[in-house]
């Protein structure tokens, strides 16, 4: 059996432009954690299994009633920073693009960054041994409150039987809801956790911040 959860929830960000230079991660970045057990309820760690494992993320609404990774926009939105009309106008399009689009609008990502982490056998901050995923990058275009949906897949391997050489969806979970503020009124990133430092220190590219700091 496993257990697959959220160690790390997201809090807050301020909404990030359209350029590769002006993302802005989310704080503290979402870390997920899979805990295998074996027949006795000990935990184990099998790096075989643990090394065709990925996770997908995927931005939701506060309700986890529509998915807002990608959005129609209105084509004058397409600048630096979207504004709040824009915003106001913001509709979700299903994952495989079947949603028509509108006169006058255009589709575009709403969540950036790494959408995929693979698994890794790190310590956390109690100097425990485990299989963590982390999301360091994920930036979001538009204000608003959201959530995001992880989800652990199994990818193909030799060892699989031939009908069963497809990814396959192990588990789902949604992280709490959290704020992604304007510039005006986004009041500064959170002190990185014990846990972010951990992982840091261990060679994972996590932006690591000693004091609140509004920029």
């Amino acid at each position: 059996s496993f257990q697959f959860k959220i160690v790390q929830q997201p809090i807050r960000a301020r909404m990030c432009g359209s350029s590769d230079k002006d993302w802005r991660p989310l704080s503290p970045p979402a870390v997920i954690k899979l805990e295998l057990f074996d027949m006795e309820g000990n935990r184990v760690i099998e790096n075989s299994f643990m090394q065709h494992l990925v996770v997908h993320t995927t931005l939701w609404n506060e309700n986890k009633e529509e998915e807002l990774t990608v959005v129609e926009l209105p084509h004058n939105s397409n600048s630096k920073r979207i504004s709040a009309a824009a915003k106001s106008r913001k509709r979700g399009v299903t994952q495989f693009g079947q949603l028509k689009v509108e006169p006058g609008l255009e589709i575009e990502n709403n969540l950036l960054g790494d959408h995929a982490a693979t698994s890794m056998v790190v310590e956390d901050e109690r100097g425990e041994r485990g299989c963590f995923f982390v999301f360091p990058n994920l930036s979001i275009r538009l204000e608003g409150r959201y959530r995001l949906r992880f989800m652990l897949i199994k990818l193909p391997s030799m060892s699989d039987p031939q009908p069963m050489m497809v990814p396959k969806c192990l588990s789902t979970v949604f992280s709490d809801a959290f704020d992604v503020y304007s510039i005006k009124t986004f009041p500064g990133m959170i002190e990185s956790t014990p846990l972010s430092r951990a992982l840091a220190q261990q060679g994972l590219k996590i932006p690591i911040r000693n004091t609140q700091d509004s920029s």
